[in-house]
Parts: structure tokens; sequence; C-alpha cells
């Protein structure tokens, strides 16, 4: 009867947990789905990108104010427009590719790791997004209006509608990219390497690494973009500190 009991134990605990492997012709035909619903997701993104691309043109042309655009050959709009339509929609769809990347490496992390996605899937697109929104409405203009201002009296501004539509989604990205801050810092504090007391000890060095990329990112040559962007960044890295305190690790 003892026997018995404890060979019913045994199966009862691998009933209970069950171990979850698999072969690397199941991880590669994984894989191989994520990678095929990735390309979906990005087919429907730049087909909603094709659909909108005149109206992202219009808004991306907004903050330059009076300036007149012009193209220096025929298929130059049609160039723009497919590089907006194809870029908008690769970052609409962008969670959804990082969701599928999660997923995929999820199984093979440890449950602590595992905790260390959902901030980032979750906290990523949005901070993204309060990036661009930052330069296109904060940094791109000041800068934009620098520009046409230094212009006027010297000579007639007719700007490339593609060196245009180039400068601005290059700050829009970096800006998107400046803005993870918060989500590398908790990241970081999850695997112990970094914690609030510790950041806040070397803020002096942060603000300068900041600096450097302000410079880095703005290519207004007045002070004003720079200064703009350098107390965004050192905000969020404070800002990143206080939360840390209190929510991190």
């Amino acid at each position: 009867m003892a026997g018995r009991t404890v060979i019913d134990d045994r199966i009862v605990n691998s009933k209970a947990e069950p171990e979850k492997t698999m072969t690397v012709v199941e991880h590669l035909d994984e894989l191989r789905d994520r990678l095929i619903r990735c390309l979906l997701y990005m087919a429907g993104g730049i087909a909603i990108g094709l659909f909108f691309g005149k109206r992202i043109l219009r808004f991306l042309e907004v903050p330059a104010g009076n300036i007149t655009f012009q193209a220096l050959s025929m298929e130059e709009p049609i160039v723009v427009f497919m590089k907006v339509a194809f870029y908008g929609g690769v970052i609409l769809v962008s969670p959804l590719i990082l969701l599928e990347i999660c997923r995929f490496i999820a199984p093979g992390l440890t449950k602590r790791e595992r905790q260390i996605l959902m901030p980032v899937v979750i906290g990523s697109p949005i901070l993204f997004v309060c990036g661009a929104a930052f330069a296109y409405y904060c940094l791109l203009p000041p800068m934009l209006r620098f520009f046409g201002a230094f212009g006027q009296g010297v000579s007639p501004i007719n700007q490339r509608l593609d060196f245009y539509v180039s400068l601005v989604s290059t700050v829009l990205l970096y800006m998107g990219l400046c803005f993870q801050l918060p989500v590398v810092i908790f990241a970081l504090s999850f695997t112990g390497l970094v914690n609030s007391k510790m950041l806040l000890s070397v803020w002096k060095y942060a603000i300068f690494a900041a600096a450097i990329i302000a410079a880095i990112i703005t290519p207004d040559p007045t002070a004003v973009s720079m200064l703009i962007v350098l107390v965004a960044l050192s905000a969020l890295y404070f800002v990143s500190i206080l939360l840390l305190k209190f929510f991190g690790r």
C-alpha cells in the first residue's frame, strides 16, 4: 500500500507539473509562424500607411509653417510618399511585432526575467509616442522657425521635400528612442545592476551625457533646441529615479 501511494503521488505530481520542452524543429516551426505573423502585421501597417500617406505628409509639413516645398524630379513626390507610408506603417504595428518577439523568447527566460518584458512591451510604445509628440510640438517648431527666420532677407527658401521629410522623421525617431530611458532604467533595475541611490549619485555624469545626446540629435546651431532636449532628458532621468525609488527593485 505504501509503495502504491508513492507511485500515485508521483503520477499526480507529474500531471500537475508537466514538462514544457520543445524540440529544435518545434522551435523552428514557432519561429516561422511568428515571422509570418510579423510580415502580415507589416503588410497591414503599410497598407494603412498607403491609405493615409498624404495625410501623414501634410501632418509632417505643419511645423514648417510658411516654407514652400519643392521637388527636384518627377519621381521625388512618389518616393517620399512611399517612404512615409512604409515607415508609418512599420511604426504603427511595431508594438505587435515587439509582442511577438517577447512571446517567442519568454519560454526561455526565468520568472524574474519575464517580469522585465511586461514594462518593455507596454511602456516602450507609449514612451515612443510621447517622445515623438514632444519633438513635433516642442522641438521642431522653434528649430524650423529659426531656419526660416535666418533665411529671410538672404534668399527665398524653397525647401526640398525629400530632405525636409528625412530631417523631421529623424528628429521624431531620435526623440522617440531617447524617451525609452525610463524603460531601460527599469529593466536594468530588475537585473540588479542599478538602483535609485546609485543613479542619484551619478546625476552629474547623466546630465553631461544628456547634453552630448542633445547636441548630436538637434541640427539647430543655436542652443535653444539643445536646451529643450536636455531639459526633457534630464526630467526623464530624475522621474525614473523617483519612480524606481517607490516602485522599482
